[in-house]
């Protein structure tokens, strides 16, 4: 298996590149716990109660996309090439994401 030594993907409108600490670190736990991100919650764990929902922004057709995902089970690997948005980054200086 080819496996990255760091993924890119953009975040507060800047690339964000970085070695996950392991092939199953999730985006709540890098959010969490590198980051120290805190508006991303940890409910069920298992992607049912919606508490940890991202968007995740992947170009398709041309068109930036946006879609919402469960970060306690989208692994960081998963993010590459992509925008991340949790809830800590829906509005930038009292204006709102178009998220």
């Amino acid at each position: 298996m080819n496996m990255r030594s760091h993924i890119s993907f953009l975040r507060r409108g800047k690339i964000v590149d970085l070695v996950p600490t392991s092939t199953t670190q999730t985006v709540l736990d890098y959010l969490r716990l590198d980051e120290k991100s805190k508006g991303t919650k940890e409910g069920c764990n298992e992607g049912d109660c919606g508490a940890c929902t991202v968007a995740i922004g992947r170009v398709k057709d041309g068109k930036l996309v946006y879609e919402p995902a469960n970060a306690c089970i989208l692994l960081v690997g998963q993010l590459h090439g992509c925008e991340l948005v949790p809830v800590d980054d829906l509005s930038q200086d009292g204006v709102l994401h178009p998220v």
